[in-house]
């Protein structure tokens, strides 16, 4: 049967088993075992979901696809989009998906439609910044789990001024040390790791290290990676090129970083996303003075492992440590790990855990979590400063990159206001702070109808880093959408 007689027409109406109907509105995609469809509720005719679809699913494919749904009800990230649940249809001889909906662009799409078809590396960094962190906290589960096939077309960029979201988890699988699958093994070529082909020592973490590194290196040079098999094949040198060779503005040391992330053998990359990440954001005098024994330095998610420590599978020892050492490493941990619990039990009960707009993620592992303030009695939310400077892109219609004021800033306790320049617009805003670093402020500007709506957070260091978008006076999206990075200045 053709694909085109296998897609659901427009109007055609889904039910699931408790019997819900769902309305057909549009097709999203489709591959070569079924189709993603925009679907509307029909008893509220408001809520709008993506169902996924497997049509004529082998025994493999259905559990797949249960396996998938189970993976994503259990993670709670702001990266990540929900599940519902799944349902059959013995008659169509199909199984479905009812998912999140998220309206945006893939990432892949957003590149094609940048001028040279590649972002900068700021842009870059604080695209990616969400999808790193929710690749962490995926690793970071009992069992770790592991996406398999990182790409920019897997990476949603919403409308509505949200961070950017991975989709997209048929391939996933959780990763089990002592029992490595050999089969089932899929990715896309120019993304995939070489054990993903079917290797002899199976699917880790370290694939999607392969994996973030090789979507760095399509969205900075606009160029697809050579495909992992071709590498090995290849006679002589490895045939990938680095990025400074393809964009010589990029710097030496990042391009080094992504290379050792796509390393063919997985002892060669990077051990974690976190080391990855590290070594990619680290300052270049930094890595100069590190020692090749030199361990890379711990990022606040490792920091906070020790209040998931049942999560978080314990690592070997390297070498032998003498008794009396092991007896003082025994107590400093011990202090240690009392220390972190006392405060993240006086944290939770005294401040309590205050939810974003998007949805509560109590249950997210941050790389980039602000630290609270340092006299927790006089105000429990961070301390922005009076001034900021950076850059804000437009990366949906104009692709455009201008640089970012926010000045005369007032705070008082979670509510704040200044003045915005940027885009070639200005104007007052006005927003709020969480006491978890979350930022929300509209910009009112000045000549014209248009507000701009900015969500980000207050990362380590206190530099600032989102997204927006932009609406009509009649609070209607407009197609302008961005994201936006700024560091304090006073």
């Amino acid at each position: 049967m053709l694909q085109e007689q296998m897609t659901l027409p427009i109007g055609a109406i889904v039910q699931d088993k408790s019997g819900d109907r769902y309305r057909v509105e549009e097709l999203l995609g489709k591959g070569g075992s079924g189709a993603v469809y925009l679907v509307r509720d029909r008893r509220t005719r408001e809520h709008v979901f993506a169902l996924k679809e497997i049509t004529d699913p082998s025994n493999q494919d259905r559990q797949r696809l249960l396996f998938e749904c189970e993976v994503l009800k259990r993670l709670d990230h702001t990266a990540l989009p929900r599940v519902y649940h799944v349902f059959g249809n013995e008659k169509l001889k199909r199984v479905y998906m009812l998912m999140e909906y998220i309206q945006g662009k893939n990432l892949e799409i957003v590149r094609r439609e940048q001028p040279e078809q590649r972002f900068s590396l700021d842009l870059a960094l604080n695209m990616m910044s969400p999808i790193v962190d929710a690749l962490v906290y995926m690793h970071h589960q009992w069992p770790p789990i592991v996406h398999r096939d990182i790409k920019p077309s897997n990476i949603i960029v919403p409308l509505d001024g949200r961070e950017a979201v991975l989709v997209d988890f048929g391939t996933a699988k959780e990763y089990l040390p002592d029992n490595t699958t050999m089969a089932f093994r899929h990715g896309s070529p120019g993304y995939a790791a070489i054990e993903q082909y079917g290797g002899g020592s199976g699917t880790d973490m370290g694939t999607d290290v392969y994996g973030l590194g090789a979507t760095f290196y399509t969205v900075l040079t606009g160029v697809t990676p050579i495909d992992a098999i071709s590498r090995v094949t290849a006679n002589g040198k490895d045939p990938l090129k680095p990025v400074s060779a393809l964009v010589p503005a990029i710097p030496v040391h990042i391009s080094n970083t992504i290379q050792r992330a796509m390393s063919i053998h997985k002892s060669d990359r990077f051990p974690t996303v976190e080391a990855f990440w590290s070594t990619l954001r680290a300052d270049p005098k930094e890595l100069a003075a590190r020692s090749p024994e030199t361990p890379i330095p711990a990022t606040v998610a490792d920091q906070e492992t020790p209040i998931m420590l049942a999560a978080v599978p314990s690592r070997k020892p390297r070498g032998r440590v003498s008794g009396r050492r092991v007896g003082v490493l025994s107590i400093m941990f011990v202090l240690l790990l009392t220390l972190v619990l006392g405060l993240g039990f006086f944290l939770r009960t005294s401040h309590g855990i205050t939810p974003t707009t998007h949805t509560a993620h109590t249950g997210a592992h941050k790389i980039t979590t602000p630290s609270p303030p340092a006299n927790p009695g006089a105000s429990l939310y961070p301390r922005l400063g009076s001034s900021y400077a950076g850059k804000v892109s437009d990366i949906s219609v104009a692709h455009t990159t201008t640089a970012l004021y926010l000045a005369g800033i007032q705070q008082d306790q979670g509510h704040f206001q200044g003045e915005f320049q940027g885009l070639g617009l200005a104007g007052p805003f006005i927003g709020t702070v969480t006491t978890g670093g979350k930022l929300h402020f509209t910009v009112k500007v000045y000549s014209g109808k248009t507000t701009l709506i900015f969500d980000g957070a207050i990362k380590v260091g206190g530099d600032l880093t989102g997204s927006f978008n932009a609406t009509t006076e009649n609070n209607q999206n407009t197609s302008e959408y961005g994201l936006w990075y700024a560091s304090a200045t006073s």
